[in-house]
């Protein structure tokens, strides 16, 4: 995938950095982080949707989360690992640019910074509450 903005760090080289292992897996949920640390990511994930997942996984291991049946608990741990990885995926600038170059259409947007839809939406949540007084 080539675009015209970019894409920010890789989440694959951070995690290589950091000494965190990635494995893979078959079925079952995109991306798991496992009791020691390793991550494994679903072996049919495409580029962008791996990309993603991964980023997520690491915001996860940033905030030594652990699996929980307390569904509040993991809907925070689920929020802040995604707000994580929006954060390590698009940068203001890198969305600006993008928005310059494709529109505000979350998919032009998504394709553009090689991330997901969801991500996008993510983001931009994140950014509207940052701008409510």
């Amino acid at each position: 995938m080539t675009t015209t903005t970019g894409l920010r760090p890789d989440p694959e080289k951070w995690a290589e950095e950091h000494q965190i292992t990635i494995g893979k897996h078959t079925g079952g949920e995109k991306g798991r982080r496992l009791k020691d640390g390793t991550i494994t990511l679903r072996s049919d994930l495409g580029p962008v949707n791996r990309r993603c997942t991964l980023a997520h996984e690491l915001g996860h291991h940033v905030h030594g989360d652990t699996p929980t049946p307390d569904r509040h608990t993991y809907a925070r741990q689920e929020r802040r690992a995604w707000e994580w990885a929006a954060t390590f995926l698009i940068d203001a600038e890198t969305y600006k640019q993008a928005e310059l170059t494709v529109g505000p259409h979350p998919g032009a947007l998504a394709a553009e910074l090689g991330v997901t839809v969801h991500l996008i939406r993510v983001w931009r949540n994140m950014t509207l509450k940052k701008d409510r007084p």
